[in-house]
């Protein structure tokens, strides 16, 4: 259902000498019209963080004293780069710093028993990075060992917290300071932040040291974590893109850049998104992310090029398994109910995310998607949803209907994980469903898919596409330019076994353009006549450069 983005600020509001296009287009995104200028000096200051105070003092002590750090992280890009950047920033300012990535399998998510038990040293503190909100019994065990604990997070906190010396977390529920959409690389850097502010006061802080230098790992883990791009954090992934683009960025991003054959000067958000992340992402989920903060630590060109290379081919083995399980996945949904399910032990923990989201796209319903878990006798399922279906409630709705010790799960509206005991999985299937029923009937709402209007015809071409890719980092909560006109269908064909490569032509100017719609399968005859929803899209090949068109959602004129 092709549906006009609604407006949020008046056009009027914005420059005189701007494009009406180009004024639509913020109007529907901004919340204020001063939210165009991206400078560093508009952002955020750190105050009213929760417990900044006793995080800093703690901080300093450890630093001063030669204490030893211990940075605590997460297995997702997210968590690879908010390690990188802690340790960067530790050591230079002398601190004494080691790292630790807890195993997918092994340890599962954040900072727990089973982590702290596999940890390298014991140290005097430990930083935990994109985690530890929820670490009620890691903290406490690492208590008893005399190993302080200070938490930086972003998730959503339970009705308790963690006894640690500090909780950083901007969603805590008495937090003051008005991110709450900060990545953990984010919250982190905010941090950091904090710190120079307070060294700065006793001209302890080395001049040489600029945070700024650091915004491109803060970007890469913002677009990775799919967090909305508010005010804020368009700021940070802006000027994080910029560094990229002039050559001096991460020597492990560089090499990323270099493996996935991507020109640093053009880089975008959605380069990041779509490229960059999902390689990086493969070590966490089908190796080990402790080469990603590696890949990210190191000063050595080849050694960059090195774990850049794994981080490749671990992604082509991710895409490998992801295009496997796909069909047999879709082959188990069934169709007389609201929820896209499927299992299959043999499945790789590391690739339930991705095919719960391939299946919510595809069947535009919520979606869960199960493996056996590595905790003898539970299974552990990955869940996406519509927007017009909230997981949180729907999950919680459901565990009124199992024993109180059969499942575990956490997550937000859009997003969820969960394990529950095998014997129990049949009936939360059937929980699950029934919440959907009850509140939305047998038939799940329509995601609708919001277009900026029709593009004129004489905008249609590459300047123009070129234009709108350096306007904006786009990414969640700021999408990406969508266009609707008419087109008739010249030629249409299967890309590999999921996409669709069209030739269409544009019915006001007789332009003929290329176009894909990805994991999507259609059969249009030649002469079919089509409103289409789409993006622009420079494609580039070895210094060529030519339009092509990114198909959203098509309908019979």
């Amino acid at each position: 259902m092709l549906t006009p983005r609604p407006a949020r600020i008046s056009a009027e509001t914005l420059p005189a000498d701007w494009h009406p296009l180009v004024k639509n287009i913020y109007a529907s995104r901004l919340n204020h019209h001063d939210e165009i200028e991206k400078r560093l000096q508009n952002l955020l200051p750190p105050d009213g963080l929760p417990d900044l105070a006793a995080a800093l003092a703690r901080l300093e002590r450890a630093i001063a004293s030669g204490e030893s750090i211990l940075v605590y992280g997460d297995y997702d890009v997210d968590g690879a780069t908010a390690t990188a950047l802690s340790v960067r920033v530790l050591r230079q300012l002398g601190a004494k710093v080691d790292w630790f990535i807890p195993s997918r399998s092994a340890h599962g998510y954040g900072f727990s028993l089973a982590g702290l038990a596999a940890l390298p040293c014991s140290p005097a503190l430990i930083l935990t990075v994109d985690n530890g909100t929820s670490s009620h019994e890691a903290v406490a065990a690492a208590r008893a060992r005399g190993i302080d604990t200070l938490i930086t997070d972003h998730h959503l906190p339970g009705d308790s917290l963690p006894a640690a010396v500090a909780v950083v977390n901007p969603n805590r529920h008495d937090s003051r300071h008005p991110g709450k959409h900060l990545a953990g690389v984010g919250v982190a850097f905010y941090l950091l932040l904090a710190l120079r502010q307070h060294l700065r006061a006793q001209e302890r802080w080395p001049e040489h040291l600029r945070l700024s230098d650091y915004l491109d790992l803060v970007a890469l883990g913002s677009v990775a974590d799919l967090v909305p791009l508010d005010y804020n954090n368009r700021i940070l992934v802006n000027h994080g893109i910029a560094r990229i683009r002039s050559g001096q960025g991460n020597t492990g991003i560089r090499a990323l850049l270099a493996i996935a054959n991507q020109n640093p000067a053009h880089l975008g958000a959605q380069d990041i998104a779509y490229s960059i992340a999902p390689r990086l992402n493969a070590l966490g989920r089908l190796g080990d992310m402790s080469d990603g903060v590696e890949l990210l630590l190191t000063e050595d060109w080849q050694t960059a090029l090195d774990y850049a290379q794994e981080s490749d081919e671990k992604n082509r083995d991710r895409k490998a398994l992801e295009n496997d399980a796909v069909q047999s996945a879709t082959q188990q949904v069934s169709p007389a109910l609201p929820l896209a399910a499927a299992y299959n032990p043999d499945w790789h923990e590391g690739i339930i995310g991705i095919l719960a989201a391939r299946l919510k796209s595809r069947f535009a319903r919520p979606a869960l998607v199960a493996t056996d878990s590595s905790e003898n006798g539970w299974i552990k399922a990955s869940l996406r949803s519509v927007s017009a279906v909230a997981l949180n409630e729907l999950l919680d709705a459901a565990a009124c209907d199992l024993p109180a010790d059969a499942l575990r799960y956490g997550g937000h509206a859009a997003a969820a994980g969960l394990s529950v005991k095998r014997e129990h999985y049949p009936a939360l299937i059937e929980a699950i469903n029934r919440a959907i029923f009850a509140a939305h009937g047998a038939t799940v709402p329509p995601e609708p898919v919001y277009i900026d209007g029709e593009l004129p015809a004489t905008l249609l071409n590459l300047d123009w596409a070129r234009y709108l890719e350096r306007l904006e980092p786009w990414g969640s909560a700021l999408p990406v330019p969508v266009f609707a006109n008419p087109f008739e269908v010249l030629d249409c064909r299967r890309l590999g076994s999921a996409h669709t490569r069209l030739v269409l032509r544009e019915m006001h100017s007789g332009n003929a353009y290329n176009a894909s719609w990805f994991f999507h399968t259609a059969d249009y005859r030649p002469g079919t006549r089509l409103r289409v929803a789409y993006e622009l899209q420079v494609n580039r090949f070895y210094g060529d450069e030519r339009l092509s068109l990114l198909v959203q959602h098509a309908q019979p004129l």
